[in-house]
């Protein structure tokens, strides 16, 4: 399969290239940062997927990339705002996109888990999440901590406590508790704690290697091609069994 790669300078981006192996063949690399690569260098005749793993403030130039084509798209990029979710918007109108902030598979049971829990245990347990990257991680919190919060919200909405500093009181009912942790090489960490009345839960997911999150880019890669237009995601591929 004919792919290119957006991003190739960051820390994901030179694992996918690693990770592609004999499985994908990147036809070309890109990427916003000084060497500038981008230039006005089209997508390859033939390109099917383009791989991104970038910044928010680097999708304008993705978005010229793309324009002309029809290729789908595999994006781990976090931290979007209102432009690139327009952009985003636009986009699958006309081309498949595959979007996760978390390319594991565990992190995607680990969401599984976390929905399941979230019926069985009612109102009666209260949510705190603890995320750990590396220093260099510009976002905060974690895409994927989002996406968690997201599941436990859908059946328990509340308010975002972002740590605590000083007199905050007694905790208020359906608070959901968000800690971040960044310093070293952590490759990323998320700890779910669902505290009840003389129990706890601990649900956790570790990785010890970007290799995880770059095989998982490789299979949406392969798996989304010559897909029907639409926003696609790791539930839409773990579960194409």
């Amino acid at each position: 399969m004919k792919c290119a790669l957006f991003g190739c300078l960051g820390r994901m981006g030179r694992q996918v290239l690693d990770e592609a192996g004999g499985r994908l063949s990147i036809e070309a690399c890109y990427d916003t940062g000084p060497p500038a690569l981008l230039s006005d260098r089209p997508l390859p005749e033939g390109t099917e997927v383009v791989i991104d793993f970038s910044s928010p403030d680097a999708w304008t130039d993705l978005d010229r990339l793309l324009e002309p084509t029809d290729a789908a798209l595999v994006t781990g990029t976090t931290g979007l705002g209102p432009p690139q979710e327009e952009m985003l918007a636009r986009w699958i109108t006309g081309r498949p996109v595959f979007r996760a902030s978390n390319m594991s598979r565990g992190v995607y049971v680990l969401g599984r888990l976390l929905e399941k829990a979230s019926a069985l245990l009612g109102d009666d347990f209260d949510m705190e999440i603890l995320e750990a990257h590396h220093g260099m991680k510009a976002d905060s919190p974690s895409g994927t901590a989002r996406e968690l919060i997201g599941i436990w919200s859908e059946r328990h909405p509340g308010p975002l406590a972002y740590g605590r500093e000083g007199r905050t009181g007694p905790r208020s009912g359906g608070e959901i508790g968000v800690h971040s942790m960044r310093g070293g090489d952590v490759v990323g960490e998320h700890e779910i704690h669902l505290l009840g009345s003389g129990e706890r839960l601990l649900l956790a997911h570790r990785a010890s290697s970007r290799r995880t999150f770059a095989a998982g880019a490789v299979s949406a890669a392969l798996w989304i091609a010559g897909r029907e237009p639409g926003l696609y995601g790791m539930r839409d591929m773990m579960e194409d069994r």
